[in-house]
């Protein structure tokens, strides 16, 4: 099985969480030799927040992505553009540090989504492109 490649299919949301779960566990750390494995660049977070933007995914899809890509060992960020993927990361991942999150209880996050729109994600992928923080 050739985890970082699922991994990468991850990264790209063209598998979903509970699809990777199923592969490695989502709460341990990577093993050494895959660790840092998977390096995120900012065509991967444009490319997720264009998902976004068509209704692919949800914004609590968005959030738990940018949780796993700045909490996880298996990844990393690509030199280039480093400051700016990951402010945009972070900005990303804010709904999660509200609360104890748990993982598919929308519930408790009800009230801290809806800080994503079509126009803020066209304000994180400037920023990308432009390689400035937010």
């Amino acid at each position: 099985m050739d985890i970082p490649r699922i991994i990468e299919q991850y990264i790209d949301l063209s598998i979903s969480i509970e699809q990777l779960s199923k592969v490695i566990d989502m709460h341990a750390f990577a093993p050494p030799n895959y660790s840092n494995s998977v390096i995120v660049c900012k065509e991967h977070v444009i490319s997720v927040l264009e998902k976004y933007k068509r209704n692919d995914v949800s914004e609590l899809d968005i959030a738990r992505w940018a949780k796993f890509v700045m909490v996880s060992e298996w990844c990393d960020y690509c030199e280039e553009n480093y400051e700016s993927i990951t402010s945009v990361v972070a900005e990303l991942e804010a709904p999660l540090l509200w609360d104890n999150y748990v993982d598919e209880d929308y519930g408790e996050l009800a009230e801290f989504m809806g800080k994503l729109s079509p126009e803020k994600a066209d304000i994180y992928i400037n920023a990308l492109q432009q390689n400035l923080e937010i």
